[in-house]
């Protein structure tokens, strides 16, 4: 049986945040505000010139088109360099006054250069790396280049959410007694525990009755006198197959998944987020 570790004081010390000018990067800023406030934890914020989107600018044929613009107009490398530093200076000023407000420790830096690079650098230095992903309804099945190879690569849990999340929702996570179940089971612990606490509800892939009974058990033994409000719940196959749509129905809050577990091996990771639509955090 894995030893599943007791909460540490402060499960995330530094957590990463990746800034644009977009509701969803909005969403994850506030999530991310709201767990530092609640761990103690320090947020970095980190915006990124694309270096790919000032290498196009420089092309003749560069063009820039909106969302609500009559016709799209000529993107020059000036232009863009003037785009990225004032959506910088936005990003800043966001991070700056949701801090202030929350009373949270926090910096800012803009780097230049590939935007999934970069942030799998900066997350080698952090806790928790927190970003959003897309928020448009024509757009919300597909999962951007960037946000996969994070979700596969990053060398630190990676949350990842489209949109604001309520207060007092339940942390749900998945156990099936393996070691990286252990520690998403610690984190979504701890989580649960911090701010105004919220309901536990621990999901867990039973074979059988007895298969069942050894993993509430050793769930219970470790968490039951740390979580005041703790649910465990064996899942049926059918359930297991279905999960990220059992896990959506059970609200808006925080899905804890461990990295290697069966349902993110098992199915396309573009299709569980797409089924999940809650914020999904991924501990390795």
């Amino acid at each position: 049986m894995p030893t599943i570790e007791a909460p540490s004081p402060r499960v995330f010390r530094r957590i990463l945040i990746a800034l644009d000018d977009s509701p969803h990067s909005r969403a994850a800023l506030d999530m991310a505000v709201r767990l530092a406030a609640d761990l103690e934890a320090e947020l970095e914020g980190l915006f990124i010139k694309d270096k790919n989107l000032l290498r196009a600018a420089q092309l003749p044929f560069a063009e820039e088109v909106r969302t609500h613009s009559v016709s799209p107009k000529t993107l020059t490398d000036r232009r863009a360099q003037r785009q990225l530093r004032y959506q910088a200076e936005r990003a800043e000023a966001t991070l700056q006054e949701a801090t202030e407000q929350a009373e949270v420790s926090s910096n800012f830096r803009v780097v230049e250069g590939h935007v999934t690079r970069e942030l799998l650098s900066a997350a080698e230095e952090a806790d928790l790396l927190a970003l959003g992903k897309t928020s448009t309804q024509s757009s919300r099945r597909r999962l951007g280049t960037t946000c996969e190879a994070l979700l596969s690569d990053a060398p630190t849990p990676v949350l990842v959410l489209r949109e604001a999340v309520r207060r007092r929702q339940p942390v749900l996570t998945y156990y099936d007694g393996s070691d990286p179940a252990a520690s998403a089971l610690r984190v979504a612990a701890e989580l649960a525990n911090r701010g105004p606490g919220h309901l536990l509800k621990v999901l867990l892939p039973a074979e059988d009755e007895a298969e069942a009974e050894r993993l509430r058990d050793e769930v219970h033994e470790e968490h039951e006198d740390r979580v005041p409000h703790l649910e465990v719940r064996p899942l049926t196959q059918i359930e297991l197959d279905r999960i990220a749509v059992l896990a959506r129905r059970e609200g808006r809050g925080l899905f804890v998944m461990p990295a290697e577990s069966s349902p993110l091996a098992e199915f396309p990771l573009q299709r569980f987020l797409y089924e999940l639509d809650r914020p999904l955090l991924v501990v390795r």
